[in-house]
């Protein structure tokens, strides 16, 4: 990891006087994993002599390990004292995933998030602390970038909209979207490149559409719109093939349609 600082839950490395530190004194060439590790599950055919494949998916989450100490330019006295080590303690080795990623000016490259949390081993010289190595569990096999956000007016005169999305993962994700219907009827949003349509039966001008991504929920402003009955369940989706990353959406009805959704970044810290 070449960096000095990472932000966690909002704070930085750097709020409590410490860096990123090496204290493998090892030299040599470094190799890390890439992570996104991919299982091919294949079955053997012709005497073995073809393997086809059946199925595959990501076999682990990200994993880094990293030290951590007092930052030489801000302390005299670079051992930790016991205090200090709880604080970072309870920052850090908490019971859930949190919004982690490295903090370096310098380093030239896409932010990138990973929801994350720590187990912490104590490093002492003559059985005194100075420093922590940091085991960085995720709850993912990849990374993500910074929230996009896009926002478009269909009307008759403009119907459709394209953008591209920018995920490393070949294939489709689920955004959460905000619908606001402009004219009543039945409201269809399709995207060509997933070859999708959802389908919203009864819609009222004025009335707004909310699809949570995480928890895959459909909800209307209008309690009497039964929005069980009049939905085809044909979840709006964006994406990318190898080739083709051209998303082109289109709106059957007058709207105001919000997409936010975060791309998949492959990288580690």
């Amino acid at each position: 990891m070449n960096a000095v600082d990472f932000e966690y839950d909002g704070q930085y490395l750097n709020d409590f006087g410490f860096i990123i530190c090496d204290f493998n004194d090892t030299s040599g060439t470094n190799i890390t994993s890439a992570g996104s590790n991919i299982s091919f599950k294949k079955v053997s055919r012709y005497g073995g002599n073809i393997h086809s494949l059946t199925s595959t998916q990501y076999e682990e989450c990200i994993e880094a390990v990293f030290d951590i100490c007092k930052d030489p330019d801000v302390y005299d006295d670079l051992e930790i004292s016991n205090d200090e080590f709880r604080d970072l303690m309870r920052w850090l080795n908490r019971k859930e995933f949190l919004k982690f990623r490295i903090s370096d000016p310098d380093l030239d490259y896409d932010t990138c998030y990973y929801n994350a949390s720590f187990n912490i081993e104590k490093i002492k010289v003559a059985e005194r602390l100075y420093g922590l190595r940091l085991t960085m569990e995720t709850d993912k096999p990849f990374g993500y970038g910074l929230e996009q956000r896009m926002k478009w007016d269909f009307s008759e005169i403009k119907p459709s909209y394209v953008f591209n999305d920018m995920s490393d993962e070949i294939g489709f994700i689920y955004p959460s979207i905000v619908v606001t219907c402009k004219d009543s009827g039945n409201l269809e949003i399709s995207n060509d490149l997933c070859n999708t349509t959802t389908r919203i039966k009864n819609c009222t001008n004025g009335e707004v559409l909310t699809m949570n991504a995480e928890t895959q929920i459909i909800s209307s402003s209008i309690e009497s719109h039964k929005i069980s009955e009049d939905f085809n369940y044909e979840f709006f989706c964006i994406g990318n093939t190898y080739d083709n990353r051209r998303n082109t959406i289109t709106a059957s009805l007058p709207c105001t349609l919000e997409i936010i959704y975060t791309p998949i970044i492959k990288d580690i810290p």
